[in-house]
């Protein structure tokens, strides 16, 4: 009976301790608006909207009613004229071919997409593309999708 009031009384202080560091460790936690991505951070006061979750597809955004920023998921393509869509599909073509619903974006930092580069040909309209589904966060405004920021899907 001994051993078994000493295991409980060392379990009872070991588990007191444990919540202990994890109330310091929350207090000690940075905003949930910062991002921390292991590089050194060009402005400390900087802070990116980020969005988690599985989002949704380029028709489902299209008829969304929601005020405010969506999840976008699509494939990127970047055409000669600087135009950027993000489209439900990829046709399997080369270049490859938005397909499915599709909708107009501005504001994305292409330089944060892994985008394949297309040929060069004055005559082929799309010079660049996602090979995989990207999430775009942002807003819809007159069919037009700002982005705010963008993450591997």
């Amino acid at each position: 009976m001994r051993r078994f009031v000493a295991v409980l009384l060392v379990g009872a202080v070991l588990f007191a301790a444990c919540g202990d560091e994890a109330t310091d460790d929350a207090a000690e936690a940075p905003p949930e608006s910062t991002i921390s991505d292991g590089l050194p951070p060009a402005d400390d006061d900087a802070t990116f909207p980020v969005g988690m979750g599985p989002g949704i597809s380029v028709a489902e955004a299209l008829e969304s009613t929601l005020d405010g920023p969506l999840l976008v998921n699509g494939f990127v393509f970047v055409f000669a004229d600087g135009a950027v869509v993000l489209a439900d599909v990829m046709a399997e073509s080369f270049p490859p071919q938005p397909g499915g619903a599709t909708i107009a974006v501005e504001g994305l930092d292409l330089m944060q997409l892994p985008l394949t580069e297309g040929p060069t040909d004055a005559e082929i309209e799309i010079t660049g593309w996602t090979d995989l589904p990207v999430q775009v966060l942002g807003e819809i405004v007159d069919g037009v999708l700002i982005g705010t920021s963008t993450a591997s899907a």
